[in-house]
């Protein structure tokens, strides 16, 4: 179609550089003797070109095509006519529907250099194995879009079925607005990130905010990369200021950001914090933040400017009932108005425990489902037991009663010695209430004993901290022990040790179970050895005694906040030494038991069993784990990155059954995102990698992969191709267009609307001539008779089939959409059925539990009307092109 044995060349014409695409849509000039002069407008380049050695295509809009005018606006071919060798187009034009005539010199000089159509025009072409992975790449995204548990494969973390259905359950909500509240280790860290990659990969959010404790922002930042692949930005004092010479507001400069709580404290920021546009706020350790303060009252600012709210706390009543109720009022505080009807909501629901406990007990979880409906609380607060979740070790207390004639430091220190003179080579972690602590005791078991310790407290840097929790844990040259402030008790987990020493005892009983959760945690195979040293009469030892009673150091304790607020007055001379009546403390131990029993009795008839039963539905749960395990795919995922790294020019190098080197080399195609340069060891196994945390853990949800399944979907990889048939049952010389149509919705990317409609291929083969076999032909099996052809034999068939390939291409829209019509017509009923369910039980669910917020009604009705406007308009591209040729042997 383009050659001068085919065409004259003419002034005026259009034509495209077969070897310089970029330069877009040229325009000849001057035709002199033997010499053509082109200038290509979009980028003020002038090329010469002898006659016979012109590497130019012509370009030639075809009826129904859509044509762009050099001024912008663009129109839609109805006629194409020649005049004196240029080519004239008659059409409408889109904006105005007026009828248009231009010459193709007003054409635009851009053109869609990367479309299929002119690839083919200027005879560019990949090889056959990367239009290959183009089609690989396209059904394996369309998977992954249609997953029902995408977002939540590529977690570095074991599949717990309570985290999973957690996760699942409140990533998907509009608008989520939670307390995780598991008990101490049951991994409410791994949840938040759960919900937090499935609602980023799905679309539902897009700008996150996470506030954690100063001390644990740089083990937010490593857990969120390590387990989730989540690169967050830290904003700390020194960051904002830096920020504020580029940014109006510093926190828009990153999407993804974690902020520490002091920086709440700061007019400045807080008041940026509020006007971010954030749509997911994260709250680490949101007990920390009392009611009644100036943290609090900026943290409730924040609240009601960020749409969806995760607060997270082991402990949710440790400042007590009115505390647990404050933060319940930032997550909804129409629903949350009266204290007092709160806490006669609470009580009411020891009628409901009963009823729901037969009907988890027998598995009818459509009624447990209308029971759990009418609690309060149940939509916005989870709370996991490990009584309920199951599969933890045993807790037991060594308690050590010492007698002595020193001071109670030296007889404790000299006691600690021994302790780890006789576990060698165990280690062990001590934790006490202040850094004055841990710093005596560094230094006299250092100079009294030669041992040497790892410290661990808030006046080191985070950096410090790091370093001293890496020289603890190694196995080669670590230390026996770790000694901690109070510090250590929230967000560090060392649950590769199973002695814990409490060198003294904390008065509340929540921060005694922070400090036993460190070890007793999800990860611990092996009994926690519970070390307490004391001294008669002395404060600790009254503290023992009491927290005896109530089995403090034996299991989880969920009475302890509310048995501290009843007898913390009585206990606290016994504290301070100011007691007169030794047997007072023998009648206080005697209430604690007692009504420790009564507390317990209440939680497992009440509403704590309600809370344990809507946090964790078993065959709920079993089914989102059935899922992920049938959409995982590994060996599939293997196949198609060693694939893609081999076409794009990277080197792997097998370093075992589960695990390889990944490097880039000076022939990559395009940069990989946290690939560096001297490479990373990467894994498809979630098990090594868990047992590896050094190595890269590979899933459909790692941006390594979501990047290839991106680049082979939107860019020109594998777009254009020609290959061989060898077939003796067709004419030699025979010839064939396949050709794949992309189709997907245009909406707003927070309606999910992949979840009822993927980017869908459409595959139509025409023959040569232009006779639709697509249903004749299935796809698989035309593939497998294909071969590679050369670069210069498929520029020479492309030169000699242009225009009819054009018109094929022209005609194959018909087919392609007729498919696609079928495709929308089988997701708008799955969107009716979904919705129309989803709408019923989230009406029902309104009408008993005040806890459903009209808004998420009324945006599930907007969704469906949205996405329902969506189907009625998709969008319909050429993706890629392949031409086959049969040339028998």
């Amino acid at each position: 179609m383009s050659k001068d044995s085919e065409h004259t060349y003419v002034a005026g014409q259009r034509w495209l550089s077969e070897t310089e695409l970029e330069q877009g849509l040229g325009l000849l000039t001057q035709v002199e003797g033997r010499m053509l002069t082109v200038l290509f407008p979009a980028t003020e380049e002038l090329r010469h070109y002898a006659i016979q050695q012109a590497p130019l295509a012509r370009y030639r809009l075809l009826p129904d095509d859509r044509g762009q005018h050099a001024d912008g606006w663009f129109f839609r071919v109805t006629e194409v006519e020649t005049k004196a060798g240029v080519l004239h187009y008659h059409g409408v034009r889109e904006d105005t529907d007026e009828k248009v005539t231009l010459p193709e010199t007003q054409l635009a000089a851009q053109v869609a250099t990367q479309h299929p159509l002119t690839r083919i025009l200027a005879g560019k072409t990949d090889r056959l194995d990367m239009y290959r992975l183009r089609q690989q790449a396209q059904q394996h995204l369309q998977h992954w879009q249609q997953s029902s548990v995408a977002g939540l494969l590529g977690a570095r973390a074991q599949l717990l079925p309570h985290q999973l259905y957690i996760a699942h359950t409140v990533a998907d909500r509009f608008q989520p607005r939670v307390l995780l509240a598991d008990e101490v280790g049951l991994g409410k860290t791994i949840e938040a990130g759960l919900i937090l990659q499935r609602r980023l990969l799905s679309g539902r959010s897009q700008r996150v905010v996470v506030i954690v404790p100063d001390s644990l922002c740089h083990q937010w930042l490593v857990e969120l990369k390590r387990r989730f692949a989540l690169a967050f930005s830290l904003f700390d004092e020194e960051r904002c200021e830096q920020t504020l010479h580029e940014y109006d507001n510093v926190f828009s400069a990153e999407q993804l950001v974690v902020v520490p709580q002091s920086l709440l404290q700061s007019a400045t920021w807080q008041a940026q914090l509020a006007a971010a546009d954030f749509d997911l706020l994260i709250v680490d350790e949101a007990h920390r933040i009392a009611p009644q303060t100036s943290h609090f009252a900026q943290l409730q600012q924040l609240c009601g400017a960020i749409p969806a709210v995760l607060l997270l706390t082991a402990t949710p009543e440790q400042a007590g009932l009115e505390g647990h109720f404050a933060r319940l009022q930032l997550l909804d505080p129409d629903r949350f108005h009266s204290f007092d009807d709160f806490v006669a909501e609470q009580e009411s629901y020891q009628q409901l425990s009963p009823l729901a406990e037969v009907l988890a007990r027998v598995g009818a979880d459509k009624l447990l489902d209308r029971v759990l409906d009418h609690y309060g609380t149940g939509r916005l607060m989870f709370r996991n037991s490990r009584a309920h979740v199951g599969g933890f070790p045993e807790r037991q207390c060594q308690p050590a009663p010492l007698e002595t004639d020193n001071d109670e430091f030296t007889s404790k220190a000299n006691w600690l010695h021994n302790l780890l003179r006789q576990h060698k080579p165990e280690k062990f972690i001590l934790i006490c209430r202040s850094a004055l602590t841990v710093q005596e005791l560094y230094d006299y078991l250092r100079v009294q004993h030669g041992v040497h310790a790892a410290v661990f407290h808030e006046g080191m840097s985070l950096l410090e901290r790091d370093r001293a929790a890496e020289f603890f844990a190694s196995p080669e040259d670590g230390c026996p022990v770790l000694l901690c402030s109070e510090i250590g008790s929230e967000g560090r987990n060392f649950q590769f040790a199973h002695h814990l020493v409490l060198f003294d005892l904390p008065e509340h009983p929540d921060l005694l179970e922070q400090r036993i959760g460190r070890l007793d945690r999800l990860g611990q195979n092996q009994d926690v050895q519970i070390h307490v040293p004391y001294v008669a009469d002395s404060r600790d030892a009254y503290l023992f005694q009491w927290y005896q009673q109530m089995q403090a150091f034996a299991a989880p304790n969920a009475v302890g906040a509310m048995l501290y607020n009843e007898f913390s007055e009585q206990l606290q001379p016994y504290l301070s030494g100011d007691y007169h009546d030794e047997l007072g403390f023998e009648e206080l131990l005697e209430a604690t038991a007692e009504r420790a029993g009564q507390l317990r009795e209440q939680i497992r008839q009440g509403r704590d069993r309600l809370q344990e039963l809507n946090a964790y539905r078993p065959h709920q749960a079993q089914a989102i784990l059935d899922a992920i395990t049938s959409d995982e795919r590994p060996q599939q995922l293997r196949d198609f990155m060693h694939n893609f790294w081999a076409r794009f020019g990277l080197d792997y190098d097998e370093l075992n059954a589960d695990s390889g080197w990944l490097r880039p080399t000076e022939h990559m195609r395009v940069q990989l995102p946290g690939l560096p340069d001297e490479g990373l060891t990467v894994t498809f196994s979630r098990d090594y990698a868990l047992a590896n945390e050094q190595v890269e853990f590979l899933s459909w949800d790692h941006p390594q992969v979501q990047h290839a399944l991106e680049l082979l979907s939107t860019d020109s990889f594998g777009s254009t191709c020609v290959a061989l048939i060898q077939n003796r049952a067709l004419p030699a010389g025979s010839w064939f267009v396949e050709l794949t149509f992309s189709s997907q919705l245009t909406a707003p990317a927070h309606l999910v609307a992949q979840e009822f409609y993927p980017q869908q291929a459409i595959r139509v083969l025409l023959d040569s001539q232009g006779r639709d076999l697509t249903s004749r032909v299935q796809a698989n099996a035309f593939d497998k008779q294909l071969q590679f052809i050369d670069k210069k034999q498929s520029r020479a068939l492309l030169q000699q089939l242009r225009q009819t390939i054009q018109q094929h291409i022209q005609s194959a829209w018909q087919p392609a959409e007729t498919q696609q019509q079928a495709l929308i017509a089988q997701a708008a009923e799955r969107l009716e059925q979904r919705m129309a369910a989803a709408q019923q039980r989230l009406q029902q669910l309104q009408q008993r539990n005040p806890a459903v917020r009209q808004s998420e009604v009324d945006a599930l009705n907007s969704r469906q009307q949205q996405l329902t406007a969506a189907l009625r308009q998709p969008m319909l591209q050429l993706d890629s092109v392949r031409i086959v040729v049969n040339s028998p042997a």
